[in-house]
């Protein structure tokens, strides 16, 4: 096998040094060292163009995927539903929901309005796993390209990730995606997430 298919298939092993080199904040040499050790090539002059050549790649291929993320994300539109509760039964439920997911055969899961909780916890408490109050969900509506555009859903969580908010629940499919956070940090998530999306 080549020196260069070989640091590829390093680098791609290693997700955390693709971003290195995608942003472009690695030490090259001491990265060329590395690899050359690890992989017992001979030439570490050999190893260290392969890791130029495949890291400028990279950048390119980032940032034509940026590019594509945001101009997907400014043609899309955002909505905050507020006083919602999440529900995750083992049972399916007749209910009115906002959403509903079949994990499995095991679990379902629901967004429902916070007034019905305690309705549909008395109702469904043999089959309850868990019910959790005070959420918000943030609905994005993207154009149909949404679902064959990579790194949306990744630029999206590491959005609110970088923030420090989690996001409870999340569900995107085909051309909308709803991530569920804290109602405590649903402005500050609207407001991270407004800054992106046109």
């Amino acid at each position: 096998m080549k020196v260069a298919e070989r640091v590829r298939g390093y680098i791609e092993n290693r997700p955390y040094i693709s971003e290195a080199l995608e942003k472009n904040i690695v030490n090259m040499s001491e990265l060329g060292r590395i690899i050359q050790k690890d992989l017992r090539i001979q030439s570490i002059h050999a190893t260290k163009a392969a890791l130029r050549r495949h890291s400028q790649k990279l950048r390119k291929a980032r940032q034509r995927r940026e590019e594509a993320v945001l101009d997907l994300l400014r043609a899309s539109k955002l909505m905050l539903l507020d006083n919602l509760s999440i529900v995750i039964t083992s049972k399916e439920l007749e209910i009115v929901n906002k959403m509903k997911i079949k994990l499995t055969d095991l679990h379902y899961v629901y967004l429902v309005e916070k007034a019905s909780l305690k309705e549909i916890t008395e109702t469904a408490a043999h089959d309850l796993c868990l019910a959790r109050e005070n959420c918000a969900a943030i609905v994005i509506n993207s154009p149909e390209r949404m679902e064959t555009t990579p790194g949306v859903v990744s630029y999206l969580t590491s959005l609110l990730s970088g923030q420090n908010i989690s996001s409870l629940a999340f569900a995107s499919c085909y051309t909308e995606t709803t991530i569920v956070v804290e109602r405590k940090d649903a402005l500050k998530s609207y407001e991270i997430l407004s800054k992106a999306v046109g």
